[in-house]
């Protein structure tokens, strides 16, 4: 039988994570809020490891990584995926959304 790297993968991140999260129960408030946007980053790739099947292989390189929720945060920062165009293209679509249905309301009460 094969070893489900996608399932150690996952298990490893989420032991990683809540470490994570026990070092942070210690601290100041202040120094927790410090580190918000990588705990949710970390919370997201998380969250998106249980959803997805990498290829056998893939989650062997991710899970020999020391620390692969680290990893993937670094690799993240380095990135140039730009957190904040994506939330400019989400208000836009919601923007563009919100004036097609106030039209239709204002074509129905005519």
């Amino acid at each position: 039988m094969a070893t489900d790297y996608n399932q150690l993968l996952c298990e490893k991140m989420q032991k990683e994570f809540d470490n994570l999260i026990e070092k942070f129960k210690s601290k100041e408030p202040a120094e927790i809020l410090k580190h918000t946007y990588e705990l949710t980053i970390k919370e997201d790739f998380l969250s998106e490891c249980s959803l997805m099947e990498l290829e056998p292989a893939k989650a062997k390189a991710l899970y020999l990584c020391k620390h692969p929720l680290d990893r993937l945060y670094n690799d993240w920062l380095k990135s140039d995926v730009n957190y904040m165009d994506m939330v400019r293209d989400s208000i836009d679509s919601s923007v563009n959304r919100a004036v097609k249905e106030m039209k239709a309301r204002q074509k129905e009460s005519r």
